[in-house]
C-alpha cells in the first residue's frame, strides 16, 4: 500500500549510520524498545487475536506505529525513499500458556545481501518468557533454507528471545 494523501507530504529521514546498516545486513534485525506511546499501546492491546489488516491500515496505526520517526527512519535507511507501507498484519495474542512453534523462517531467505523487504513486529504489551516470545537468530537470514527445513532444531547458540516491553518495534529481514 502506498501512502495515502494524508501521509504523502511526510518526509522520512534516514536514521541509521553506515555502520548501523552494515550491522543490520549482518545480523538481520533492529530492536526499538518501548518507543510507542503507552496510550496507543493500550488501544492496540485490546484488539482481537487474528488477522489485523483493519487496524493496521487505519491512519492512526500508520501514524503511531509504522511511520513512527524511529521505526520509519530505519525503514527509510534500509529500503530507500519510496518504501511501501505494509498492508498485512497478524495479531498473535494467546490467553493460555503457549508452547510455541518450531524453528522456521517467515519467508524464503538467503537470496543475497540486498534488502528489498522487511518484517515489522509491534508489541503493544510486555512480552515475558512465559508468553512464548518470538525468537530470532542473528544472521540466519543469510542462509538459504526452506521454511520447514530447520524445524527439528531445538535451542540454537546465539538465539535472541524477544522478551520486550510494551511499545517495542522489531524490524527484521527474512
Amino acid at each position: 500500500m502506498g501512502l495515502t494523501e494524508e501521509f504523502k507530504v511526510t518526509i522520512i529521514q534516514p536514521t541509521m549510520t553506515d555502520d548501523d546498516v552494515m550491522d543490520f545486513v549482518a545480523k538481520g534485525y533492529v530492536i526499538l524498545e518501548g518507543i510507542i506511546d503507552d496510550t496507543w499501546n493500550r488501544t492496540c492491546a485490546t484488539s482481537p487475536s487474528g488477522p489485523a489488516e483493519t487496524l493496521a491500515q487505519t491512519p492512526e496505526f500508520i501514524k503511531e506505529v509504522l511511520l513512527h520517526p524511529q521505526a520509519s527512519g530505519i525503514v527509510r535507511s534500509l529500503l530507500g525513499e519510496n518504501f511501501r507501507v505494509p498492508t498485512g498484519a497478524q495479531h498473535h495474542l494467546f490467553t493460555k500458556p503457549f508452547v510455541g512453534q518450531t524453528w522456521h523462517s517467515d519467508g524464503l531467505s538467503g537470496s543475497g545481501h540486498e534488502i528489498t523487504e522487511l518484517q515489522c513486529y509491534y508489541y503493544p504489551r510486555d512480552v515475558l518468557q512465559a508468553d512464548g516470545p518470538t525468537i530470532i537468530l542473528p544472521g540466519s537470514h543469510c542462509r538459504a533454507v526452506d521454511r520447514e527445513a530447520i524445524a527439528h532444531y531445538g535451542d540454537i547458540a546465539g538465539q535472541i528471545s524477544l522478551n520486550v516491553p510494551a511499545g517495542t518495534i522489531v524490524v527484521t529481514r527474512y
